[in-house]
């Protein structure tokens, strides 16, 4: 005699798991000698059909019971194909479950007691929140990391082992000509392209709406390595580091295009960083 019995842990003192189709484990001991085996479900997370797929998996454990809160007309049309007795409606230990079973107190039932998609679990609003924050933290790691290896393939390149030459972009937010002494209200992006330490290509650009993290979003969807500014707040900067750009601040007020020629060269002197709000 083997019973199979829902479980919400892997031990025997664990309780007995309300859901047959999404417990968390099945149980498979002999009663006689009270050993056991403990097998996590895979079923459970599936999103339909969790119910039959648990009662084939414990039709190959050569289960002849089946202890559990609730079990759903699928699974229980399965388990009854197999000859496998079902006892539902159970609340406590997996131990006491095969006490009483073993005392005769259990009473097998051929009926489903819950619905088919019975034990599927709901996302709150507030998980789901975080669910998207957490995709949008891995999505800018993810974006770091390409970054790193791009960087790494440029060192290389350097040095001969790989023949590949990499554009350095950079991008400077001005107000006329002049560098801008704050990125976030310029109305114009002069984007440089440097190839062998030379302006190679120049564009300008008129940024989106100024609002929290959209400029360094847009910094980064154009591919730029560097931002030079006069000034820039924390947030952004901080964004900027998040994205793997370089932000150059407490740039002087001159030529945009003096400004990159200076960075690039090793020169471009730079102060205070003059809106670090």
């Amino acid at each position: 005699m083997r019973l199979a019995i829902s479980a919400t842990g892997k031990d025997l003192d664990s309780k007995v798991d309300p859901r047959f189709g999404r417990c968390s484990y099945f149980i498979i001991v002999d009663p006689d000698t009270m050993e056991y085996e403990a097998y996590e479900n895979q079923s459970a997370v599936l999103s339909g059909g969790a119910g039959v797929q648990a009662a084939q998996f414990v039709a190959s454990k050569n289960a002849d019971v089946v202890i559990t809160g609730n079990c759903g007309p699928k699974a229980m049309q399965v388990l009854n194909a197999a000859g496998i007795k079902v006892i539902t409606g159970y609340e406590g230990t997996v131990k006491e479950a095969i006490e009483d079973f073993k005392a005769g107190k259990l009473t097998p039932s051929s009926e489903p007691t819950v619905s088919e998609h019975y034990g599927m679990r709901s996302v709150s609003r507030s998980e789901l929140e975080e669910l998207k924050e957490q995709a949008s933290m891995l999505r800018k790691q993810l974006e770091r990391i390409e970054r790193r290896i791009s960087q790494f393939e440029e060192e290389k390149a350097s040095s001969g082992e790989v023949p590949k030459k990499k554009v350095l972009r950079i991008a400077v937010p001005i107000d006329g000509n002049v560098v801008s002494q704050h990125f976030g209200h310029a109305a114009k992006f002069l984007i440089a392209d440097i190839e062998d330490a030379e302006i190679k290509n120049t564009q300008m650009l008129t940024p989106p709406p100024h609002e929290p993290g959209i400029i360094p979003r847009w910094m980064n969807e154009l591919k730029v390595d560097v931002i030079i500014t006069g000034g820039m707040g924390r947030r952004a900067l901080a964004l900027f580091d998040e994205y793997g750009i370089k932000a150059i601040v407490g740039a002087p007020q001159i030529d945009a295009i003096e400004a990159i020629k200076e960075y690039i060269r090793g020169t471009l002197a730079t102060g205070e960083n003059i809106c670090n709000h």
